[in-house]
């Protein structure tokens, strides 16, 4: 009788799946090879997955930068964050964490290359972008009063910007902390025009 636990089974999968996604991609990775980098037998991988594409999905809304924002859903935000400033922060450092995965990165970034032809993706995409957007535009008029289009973009520079270092990070000198305070403070200061107007 095996002793494996169906979650640590599972966790395997998606884990070998992970990491040969980053690699070689959706299309040429097959579920032999997921199997065998998680060692085990093919139709285990059906007990937990429909078929690969399946498994794609999930994945694909894994790593959206949705998930890797927990202080997006956080009631308390402006008790635990008095200011703008401290949150935008902290949601910077919360993204740039969960994306230090170099899978999870390296996934996000080809599941941007593929949705145009990965219908299902490309939902997941749009829905967990627009939904980012929204909630942190109504984080951002928590401390600041200014109309929801300003907030949306204000929040859309923020986040594009933290892609962007996603992105290019190498080609960077400066540190992420530095990075990271020069990008809040170009958003907050979007942010103190607008209002001003």
């Amino acid at each position: 009788m095996s002793t494996r636990s169906p979650g640590k089974t599972r966790e395997k999968l998606v884990s070998a799946a992970m990491e040969l996604f980053a690699q070689k991609g959706f299309d040429k990775t097959t579920v032999d090879e997921i199997v065998a980098k998680a060692g085990v037998a093919k139709g285990t991988f059906y007990l937990y997955f429909k078929s690969k594409d399946d498994l794609i999905k999930e994945l694909a809304f894994e790593v959206m930068p949705i998930m890797s924002m927990p202080s997006l859903n956080d009631p308390y935000i402006t008790v635990r964050y008095p200011n703008l400033e401290g949150y935008l922060l902290q949601l910077g450092k919360e993204f740039l964490e969960f994306y230090s995965n170099k899978y999870r990165a390296q996934i996000f970034f080809h599941m941007l290359s593929v949705r145009e032809r990965m219908k299902s993706i490309d939902s997941i995409y749009s829905q967990a972008c627009a939904e980012i957007l929204r909630e942190g535009a109504r984080r951002i008029t928590a401390y600041v009063k200014v109309g929801f289009e300003d907030a949306l973009i204000a929040f859309q520079m923020f986040l594009a910007s933290l892609m962007h270092y996603l992105h290019a990070r190498n080609c960077l000198s400066f540190s992420e902390e530095h990075y990271l305070k020069k990008i809040t403070s170009a958003v907050i200061h979007h942010l103190k025009l607008s209002a001003s107007v």
